[in-house]
């Protein structure tokens, strides 16, 4: 993997991970639908063809003692076809054209949407507007402010399988929103994943610290001063992550995911709550919830902690 070439940077993408920035350019509508081809294509394609055989198997036996395997085919295939052969022909010219054509298949987008600057702990947002849909050059608006400015919020939605959790960064000062969460974890139907990259966030911002242990940050953690010097006092491997083999792998990976389920924000102290007044409470009550207490005076609920505002004890 790491001896192919970087077809991204050849496209120009304007994308970063590292540890300066992260920056999200989503990329050219031509990369998503090929990308969307193969994942759904696959995907259908395996569901349709299950489906396929149970209905030809059980076709067989249901339409009479007279009819063949071969019969029941032609009698069936148009169904075939369109459970299985649609998808799979998907799926098929995805893979062909991305093989054959790989650099006019990864082509960057308009430019990049959102960016964490680490260096100089700034977020910046990224606006494009036309005056004319679809007519005309771009007009270019960039908003930028700290990090510190900026709280974070899960934002919970209702679908037809269930609820879906989002993490999104909101300005204190301002009406500006940015789904973070969208981009880099996708919906979830628990809203614990959100919280943890809250975390995430706040201790990659931290440039006093180390960075987080992080696979994908791995090649770069020599490249930053107090990391270098964290990893050189406590003997980590520089290839840790990469030259493992993949049952340890897999393990990790489950460690951590049942660390992100187990994460005890919602038991934290509310330190907004020694500083704003919220709905229906009290005084007193707002002291004993910044305590960390979950009961007011009078046995009352107080309201969630706010997310934002999660103390940094997570990596």
């Amino acid at each position: 993997m790491e001896k192919r070439e970087d077809l991204l940077a050849e496209a120009g993408d304007q994308g970063q991970l590292d540890q300066e920035s992260i920056c999200y350019a989503p990329l050219a509508f031509r990369s998503k639908l090929i990308h969307v081809f193969e994942v759904y294509g696959k995907g259908f394609f395996c569901v349709g063809l299950a489906v396929s055989i149970f209905m030809y198997v059980t076709g067989v036996f249901e339409l009479g003692p007279n009819t063949t395997w071969r019969s029941a085919f032609f009698e069936l295939w148009p169904l075939f076809f369109v459970l299985a052969g649609v998808p799979g022909l998907m799926w098929l010219s995805s893979t062909l054209v991305f093989t054959l054509f790989p650099r006019w298949s990864v082509k960057a987008g308009r430019g990049p949407e959102w960016e964490l600057d680490r260096r100089k702990g700034m977020v910046r947002v990224w606006r494009y507007r036309r005056r004319i849909p679809f007519i005309g050059r771009r007009t270019i608006t960039v908003f930028e402010a700290p990090f510190y400015e900026f709280d974070g919020f899960v934002a919970g939605g209702v679908a037809r399988y269930g609820a879906r959790f989002d993490f999104v960064l909101c300005h204190r000062y301002s009406k500006l929103k940015v789904h973070i969460g969208d981009s880099l974890l996708g919906w979830h139907h628990n809203p614990r994943p959100c919280y943890a990259l809250w975390d995430f966030l706040q201790n990659y911002m931290d440039v006093s610290c180390a960075l987080p242990e992080f696979p994908v940050l791995e090649p770069h953690r020599h490249k930053d001063p107090v990391t270098a010097e964290h990893d050189r006092k406590s003997g980590r491997p520089e290839r840790y992550w990469r030259d493992m083999d993949d049952k340890t792998f897999k393990q990790k990976e489950d460690e951590m995911l049942s660390r992100v389920l187990s994460i005890d924000t919602e038991q934290r102290p509310n330190l907004m709550a020694k500083k704003v007044r919220y709905a229906h409470m009290t005084p007193e009550d707002m002291l004993a919830y910044g305590r960390g207490s979950r009961q007011g005076r009078n046995g009352a609920r107080a309201p969630r902690p706010s997310v934002g505002h999660a103390q940094r004890d997570w990596k």
